[in-house]
């Protein structure tokens, strides 16, 4: 083997491009997906569409109503006067047109059969624009369907819904329909909709005067979108769109991939080429307390550990701003925003910057000078938090107003030209999308669109404009990046959201924007194992990777993990299994299968006192409390510190056995019980009839909170009073912001992510969030890979794996990650992995030959660091390696230093 080294020069370019069509675009078969959609008209002009493909047509969506809610009046096709129905041919694609006059409008309805799209699915849509008649009447929005659960997406199976959450941090959710009891269950912008193995996909237009959703219950799904605040109709009409995708073989996810593919090929390349950021980030671990001084020294050990190549953005967050509103820098910067970006390029890297564009506090002087500028209610200015480090009382601007417009344009061009910023990341947009009314009258979403504009044109095309906080369909156009999850923490509960995120929105990444999956921290109290686990979803991902770590005091040992999930490989990893709804119990104990729900009225008092974790204690004097809630919306708001809550329950008179087993067979010690709690706002401490059985976080003076974990506990056998009482205390501290016992859903992240970074050659992460070992038999087929030989490699311990057959077998310890990369078993030697990064195959390896003649194999390693570098190669049976060159050298020798090309 000849393995040569070119380490130096232009920016990455990696060895393979991945398809601009992800394999999720694809079917399960690995094909991809045939056939058309057609939409049926009836007489009453409702509609319906089909899936016309190999086999029986399938229809997907039955006798469903299109029309426009005009003042109080829902006007549908049926109630059209002088109306005519026509055909058009459109570029990509034939539809049917059906237009008329109702309720002083003209309407018109278009379904569109596409017969090119970017996805390689069969796709349509369905586009209703409304036009003045004699005058302006008000619309309130579009209803695009209203349909029971068994008239979308046809068979026995259950309907499993995909629900996308409005904002950044709004969680995503997978759910059965006809199991909703959440009133008022919607997805934003988007849904995904599985039913056995098979994917149907809805996603709406950005620009169009409503935001839209899905309404979800037990009967069915309403689609629409509502213009709020409602307005006169526009003298040059209004249009919605709704697209819609069908994946044969496949779910709600794969569908959504392959809508969300661009059908432009230019606009498909533009979006795979573009590279996803890399660099260092304040905020989550200094946080509001950064300073001058902390900037630098990490900026030093930037220079000194990452290569600058591919390590792009150092970026300052919360914490410098003499106030929200106004974004010149307090007395821990005594330099100025000019100078720190003079000192961030002089070490060869780019500047980012951090701001809340339509956030301003009364220290800022804006609400003063400027009243009309805020968004309002009818009580007045709308207030979100009062925060001493912002400045006071926050409000936010209203976009649609032409003097805010220019005052965004005027703080995005300042940041580019006056500071040196090379990269903003706006936030807390959706406090742009609030309020009884826009200046001009506009909707939520107009409004919204129009300050998205203004700081955008003010920015340029050339700097990176990174969305957070914000309302996700109608900021598509604007933004480069956007982040698509809540805030990490470097806590083992506090990647599971992020890591969740990651894998339901996967579906915007590539296709709408690079998405940014949130920090990538390491640090301890993340174990290794803990850390290698979001390194490699951050990796596979795709997305965006800044750390966040304060890296100057970064153990040593976790360096390498991030030095290995960068560059950002040019790939789009896709999570498997996201249609299967989580099974919800807790407040419960669990044993095995079997779960016994914790469903008596549950007592709170705030303050703290060790009597309370008693049994013995008696709390019926302290209130009630609904479990889950945050104890501000239960009376009592801005409330921070310890409180208690108990609750009693009673159990059966003994646990249950296995199948087959007696009970002197099952022993003395039974079978595992545990306590599922839900999760807690900040810490806590829980005991079960005054036994402790678990804590997460810490309590003061080294309070460390842990609120997006799920709480978990194992029981010990002799702390429970079967066919009897139970007493369930759980102490609670909340640091700041909501507290209590906030969520009982576990909302588990994906467990097994995929990607292919070159032609035949996998990466693919077997991840456990559990607190035990979990045994796994993965099947490669489940994971989009065929083939009847495979060489294997396991990523973070760099060696060579026993070839799987059909299946990756194994049994993982909690909390970790068996991260491999798999490629199809060649006749001849081929490097299989190596130490350079995750995603194996689309970083380093290049114009890797088989040269039969002589017998080598020869390749050439690119896009290197500083760092020690090892390759792995697998040798077929029947063959032995002979000797094994670098660059000329023996093998184990010192390499030139980077900036050297190497022959």
């Amino acid at each position: 083997m000849l393995l040569t080294g070119a380490t130096s020069g232009a920016l990455l370019r990696p060895p393979f491009q991945p398809s601009t069509a992800p394999t999720r675009a694809r079917g399960r078969s690995g094909g991809p997906a045939v056939g058309r959609l057609k939409f049926e008209l009836d007489e009453q002009r409702r509609w319906s569409i089909w899936y016309y493909g190999d086999g029986q047509p399938v229809p997907l969506i039955r006798t469903a109503v299109v029309g426009a809610r005009v003042g109080d009046q829902l006007v549908t096709l049926a109630d059209l006067e002088d109306s005519t129905v026509g055909n058009r041919r459109p570029p990509g694609g034939e539809s049917v047109v059906v237009r008329g006059r109702a309720a002083g409008v003209f309407l018109e309805a278009e379904f569109l059969s596409a017969s090119e799209t970017g996805g390689g699915a069969p796709q349509a849509a369905i586009s209703v624009t409304i036009y003045p008649d004699r005058y302006l009447p008000t619309v309130k929005g579009i209803r695009f369907f209203q349909a029971p659960e068994a008239a979308v997406l046809a068979g026995e199976a259950p309907l499993v819904a995909l629900v996308n959450g409005y904002h950044s941090w709004s969680p995503c959710r997978v759910v059965t329909v006809s199991a909703v009891t959440d009133e008022g269950l919607a997805s934003h912008g988007a849904l995904g909709l599985t039913r056995g193995g098979r994917g149907l996909a809805l996603a709406f237009d950005p620009g169009e005067p409503g935001e839209a959703t899905v309404q979800l219950a037990r009967d069915g799904l309403d689609a629409g979108s509502a213009w709020l605040p409602t307005r006169p109709l526009r003298p040059e009409g209004d249009a919605s769109r709704m697209r819609i995708c069908y994946q044969p073989e496949g779910d709600g996810l794969d569908a959504l991939t392959a809508l969300f593919i661009p059908s432009s090929p230019v606009d498909r390349e533009r979006l795979a080429s573009q590279t996803a950021p890399a660099g260092w980030c304040t905020w989550y671990e200094l946080l509001g307390k950064v300073s001058e001084t902390d900037v630098v020294a990490n900026l030093e050990f930037c220079a000194a550990n990452f290569d600058r190549r591919f390590f792009r953005y150092i970026q300052l967050d919360d914490g410098y701003q003499k106030a929200t509103g106004d974004w010149e820098m307090n007395a821990k910067f005594p330099h100025g925003h000019r100078w720190l970006t003079d000192q961030i390029h002089a070490k060869g890297f780019k500047a980012g910057l951090w701001v809340a564009p339509f956030a301003v506090t009364e220290r800022s002087g804006i609400p003063a000078a400027h009243a009309d500028w805020l968004l309002r209610r009818d009580d007045g200015p709308i207030v979100w938090d009062t925060r001493d480090d912002w400045g006071g009382k926050v409000y936010s601007l209203d976009g649609a107003h032409p003097q805010v417009q220019q005052w965004l344009f005027d703080l995005a061009r300042r940041v580019v030209q006056e500071w040196g910023y090379d990269y903003l990341k706006i936030d807390f947009l959706l406090w742009a999308t609030a309020g009884d009314s826009h200046y001009g009258g506009l909707t939520h979403a107009e409004a919204y669109r129009k300050g998205l504009g203004a700081i955008r044109d003010g920015l340029g095309t050339e700097a990176f404009l990174l969305g957070c906080g914000a309302p996700l369909q109608h900021a598509v156009g604007y933004v480069n990046g956007m982040r698509i999850g809540t805030d990490v923490d470097a806590s083992w509960g506090g990647v599971q959201a992020p890591a969740r995120a990651a894998g339901l929105r996967s579906f915007y990444h590539r296709s709408t924007w690079l998405n940014d999956p949130d920090c990538l921290v390491v640090r301890p109290p993340l174990s290794g194992a803990e850390a290698q686990v979001w390194t490699s979803i951050v990796a596979l991902s795709g997305g965006a990777t800044v750390l966040s770590d304060n890296l100057p005091k970064l153990p040593p040992d976790r360096v390498p993990l991030l030095q290995r999930a960068i560059p950002v490989a040019s790939v789009a990893g896709r999570p498997l299994d996201t249609a299967s709804p989580a099974h919800e119990v807790a407040p419960a104990l669990v044993v095995g299968d079997d779960a016994y729900p914790i469903a008596g009225r549950w007592r709170f008092r705030t303050g703290d006192d060790p009597r309370y974790a008693t049994r013995e204690f008696d709390e019926d004097t302290w209130e009630a409390i609904a479990v889950p809630k945050r104890w501000e919306e239960a009376g009592h708001p801005d409330y921070d510190g310890y409180a208690w809550y108990r609750t009693r329950f009673s159990l059966p008179t003994a646990p249950p056995l296995r199948a087959g087993r007696s009970r002197a067979v099952e022993g003395s010690q039974g079978r595992a019980v545990y306590l599922e709690l839900g999760k807690v706002d900040d810490a806590d401490e829980t005991f079960l009839n005054g036994v402790k059985v678990g804590q997460t976080g810490d309590f003061p003076p080294n309070y460390r909170g842990d609120w997006q974990a799920y709480r978990r506990y194992r029981v010990p056998a002799d702390a429970l009073n079967w066919g009897g009482e139970n007493v369930l205390a759980v102490r609670v501290y909340d640091g700041g912001g909501a507290g209590g016992i906030w969520s009982v859903r576990r909302d588990r992240p994906p467990a097994n992510w995929v990607v292919e970074g070159a032609p035949r050659w996998w990466t693919v992460a077997l991840i456990n969030w559990e607190e035990e070992p979990r045994q796994v038999a993965v099947p490669l087929g489940t994971l989009g890979i065929s083939g009847a030989r495979f060489d294997a490699y396991d990523v973070w311990r760099d060696a060579p794996l026993a070839v799987p057959k059909d299946a990756l077998l194994g049994t993982l310890d909690p909390h970790s990650t068996l991260t491999v990369a798999l490629r199809a078993a060649a006749a001849h030697p081929q490097i299989i992995g190596t130490t350079r990064h995750v995603v194996q195959g689309a970083v380093d390896i290049a114009d890797e030959v088989w040269e039969a003649a002589t017998r080598t194999l020869k390749a050439q390693a690119v896009n290197l660091d500083s760092r020690a570098y090892a390759v792995t190669v697998a040798v077929p049976k029947g063959m032995r390696p002979g000797a094994c060159k670098a660059a000329g050298y023996p093998l184990g020798a010192e390499l030139p230093a980077r900036e050297q090309t190497v022959r």
